[in-house]
């Protein structure tokens, strides 16, 4: 088998992985907009989570452990690509991030209030998760497609550190503005 084949059956599992994994985000992050707008049960979005859950994670390890291998077969990474895999990191830590969301609100029935703590949560990891997602989806488009006339990131870590300082600013300042204050 040469190189070219054993890119293409990379290259198939890698987008097979990218079907599986993003379209069931898109499932859970449309049931949970529908539990936001009131439409279903919370009970009902932790079902479909808890399926969905597997089959992102499965999504998500099938792009890594294809995309290295196309990475290294490609010879380079460019500015661009090194977004993307920051990209693909920080949607590996923020499924970690929602899992513990996930966990920490076990307790809450469809009849409780969930405190705007967790609603700001679950918010923004759908917001770093829709980005991430799209993110990579774009650049490995554009690495794909256009190649030579793909944008030409030369200094992709300031831009990498700027998202991140972003996120965590505003998950401090979330975390800061809904956290009940104790009453003494």
């Amino acid at each position: 088998m040469n190189n070219i084949e054993l890119n293409h059956i990379f290259l198939f599992v890698h987008l097979v992985s990218l079907i599986v994994g993003f379209g069931s985000v898109l499932v859970i992050d449309f049931f949970g907009l529908l539990w936001l707008l009131k439409k279903v049960k919370l009970s009902f979005v932790n079902q479909v989570a808890n399926t969905t859950q597997v089959l992102i994670w499965t999504g998500w390890l099938g792009l890594v452990l294809t995309g290295i291998p196309l990475i290294l077969m490609k010879g380079n990474i460019s500015g661009l690509a090194t977004v993307k895999i920051f990209a693909v990191i920080l949607l590996g830590l923020n499924g970690i991030f929602l899992h513990i969301i996930k966990k920490s609100m076990v307790g809450i029935t469809d009849d409780m209030e969930v405190p705007n703590l967790f609603k700001f949560r679950i918010t923004l990891a759908t917001v770093v998760s829709q980005l991430g997602w799209w993110t990579a989806i774009v650049i490995g488009f554009l690495n794909n497609k256009l190649k030579a006339r793909a944008p030409i990131v030369d200094e992709p870590f300031p831009i990498i550190i700027s998202i991140f300082l972003i996120i965590i600013s505003v998950l401090i300042i979330g975390e800061l503005f809904f956290r009940k204050k104790k009453t003494i």
